[in-house]
């Protein structure tokens, strides 16, 4: 029985590693550059989904590799479709592809070897947003083939290897000279450093990462340059037919500039839910954290994150807490090329001992609107028996027009 439950958790391993889609770009480590906020370049003020205009520009001036001098101002082909075609100002459009060449080898407690090969699919959105005066309108469509983005999908066919997804829309209102957002429908859940490793173990297991996660709610936003919040009234996954699904409750962060390379925050998640399967109560989800951004020298920067996180059943009165961390190096030595090595712990109730997860990361900007990515993954976690280790690699190609 052992050893068929260890096999049981390789499988979980494999395919928990195996959906590995990313959102659209989200870079907390560009406070080395000054950049505290996230509503200058992205349509969402907490980062990720569509660029604005002067965030294409910053990502040809600032973060790809120049060749030479960098642009000092914003050239033709950072705009949309290489520049090819002018929008109107009040319309941001993203056409965004990711796709990545993947590998893995779990091995068992009892020895047991799994290993697996295959060219995943794990971004194809088109995103769009709506700026006319004060009011705002966001929202994405894309295509997946996976099981892990049915929370995100609007249509799925029979055997689910088709899906049309959305993963998220909304309308908004800013106020207070912009500093103030305030919008409701499908939105990302506010929470932690909002990275583009989503399956980290502190956005994975929080459910806060920004592939799949989102909920449908009343959302309100501030920064000013200084302070930065956002907090999520969750009304639950509405378009789900399995109320598993369905959460309702809050989420939010609040995060302080300290130094002008450098921001501390705090997160917080409770959140009501039914269970999956029939019969069971309905349980309550709670994730506590902290996290910081510092870059102490222009190439590099620090990003740290730790989390306590637990889900009890409603009326039993047991609470059985998990904690997760995660620490990551972004060094750019040239523009445009960065080697990112990042390490996480895990500790998870009703077993021994702590989870290691270490990360190698090398993320070049080659071209306009283009990026390569190879990851590294070893991550040994306890399991009956012993301990499951789990080794994964991708090289990722990723497009923006």
């Amino acid at each position: 029985m052992g050893a068929a439950r260890s096999r049981t958790t390789a499988i979980a391993v494999v395919i928990a590693m195996g959906g590995l889609a990313r959102e659209a770009q989200a870079y907390p480590w560009n406070i080395k550059h000054g950049y505290f906020g996230c509503g200058a370049c992205h349509g969402d003020p907490s980062g990720a989904g569509v660029l604005t205009e002067y965030g294409r520009a910053q990502q040809e001036i600032l973060m790809r590799m120049p060749y030479g001098a960098s642009p000092e101002e914003e050239p033709k082909y950072s705009g949309f479709l290489f520049g090819l075609v002018d929008l109107p100002k009040w319309l941001l459009l993203t056409f965004t592809y990711r796709g990545a060449e993947f590998g893995l080898s779990a091995k068992s407690p009892d020895g047991t070897v799994m290993n697996m090969n295959q060219w995943l699919h794990m971004l194809l959105d088109g995103r769009a947003m709506i700026k006319l005066g004060a009011f705002r309108a966001g929202g994405s469509l894309g295509w997946g083939n996976s099981i892990e983005t049915v929370p995100a999908a609007v249509w799925t066919s029979n055997d689910g290897t088709q899906q049309l997804l959305a993963r998220d829309y909304w309308l908004g209102v800013a106020l207070a000279s912009e500093t103030v957002l305030l919008r409701i429908g499908r939105i990302n859940v506010p929470y932690g450093l909002r990275n583009v490793e989503h399956n980290a173990w502190v956005r994975g297991l929080t459910q806060t990462d920004s592939n799949i996660s989102q909920q449908t709610g009343i959302a309100a936003s501030y920064d000013n340059g200084k302070v930065r919040t956002e907090v999520l009234l969750m009304l639950g996954n509405l378009r789900a037919t399995d109320t598993g699904y369905r959460e309702q409750g809050a989420s939010g962060f609040a995060e302080l500039k300290v130094a002008n390379r450098a921001g501390v925050g705090i997160s917080a998640l409770a959140a009501r839910g039914n269970s999956f399967v029939a019969g069971e109560s309905p349980y309550l989800r709670q994730s506590y954290g902290v996290f910081a951004r510092w870059a102490p020298v222009l190439p590099v920067t620090f990003l740290v994150e730790g989390d306590v996180f637990w889900k009890e059943t409603l009326g039993n009165g047991q609470l059985n807490p998990n904690a997760a961390g995660w620490l990551q190096l972004d060094y750019e030595p040239i523009q445009g090329l960065h080697l990112m090595p990042a390490a996480e712990i895990l500790r998870s109730s009703g077993t021994n001992g702590v989870g290691t997860g270490w990360w190698l990361t090398l993320d070049w900007f080659c071209l306009p609107h283009t990026d390569l990515r190879l990851d590294a993954i070893y991550r040994n976690t306890p399991d009956v028996g012993g301990r499951s280790q789990v080794l994964s690699w991708l090289i990722q190609i990723h497009v923006y027009l």
